[in-house]
């Protein structure tokens, strides 16, 4: 098993309309593929952070395309590495916006906040993206 952990930035304002054409595309092609991940998105900034994982070489070859997206722009991989078990299991797409989460469960971590995720804060402390990571696992409903 591989992940990867990327943030990237709208090229236009996201509406929920949005939003959701991308979710329902990427849990059905994650689906075949055998990819599981989550995929959060600020609103205020206009930015995604997004997790997945599966077979190394699919996983790859997934994040290529999405290089070649043209709803987003600056894509920064964050971390990347081999895993013994999968985080999302049974999320094909996980999804949560920022306004969603209890902020004050964050722990410290709050400087993506006012600096965004495609700042200076991916490259200064990448923990920070897998602590969000976890505070967003441990805090989403059931698929």
């Amino acid at each position: 098993m591989y992940e990867i952990l990327y943030c990237s930035m709208g090229n236009r304002d996201m509406e929920e309309v949005d939003i959701l054409s991308i979710l329902n595309k990427a849990r059905e092609k994650n689906k075949k593929l055998g990819v599981t991940g989550l995929l959060v998105h600020q609103k205020r900034t206009n930015e995604f952070l997004q997790i997945l994982e599966g077979e190394k070489e699919v996983v790859l070859k997934l994040l290529e395309t999405i290089r070649t997206d043209n709803r987003h722009k600056r894509l920064n991989l964050i971390h990347e590495k081999e895993i013994q078990e999968r985080g999302f299991n049974s999320w094909s797409m996980a999804f949560a916006n920022m306004e969603s989460i209890d902020k004050s469960k964050l722990k410290g971590i709050s400087d993506f906040l006012e600096k965004g995720y495609t700042h200076e804060l991916a490259t200064e402390d990448p923990s920070w993206a897998a602590q969000l990571m976890e505070t967003f696992k441990n805090n989403l409903p059931p698929e």
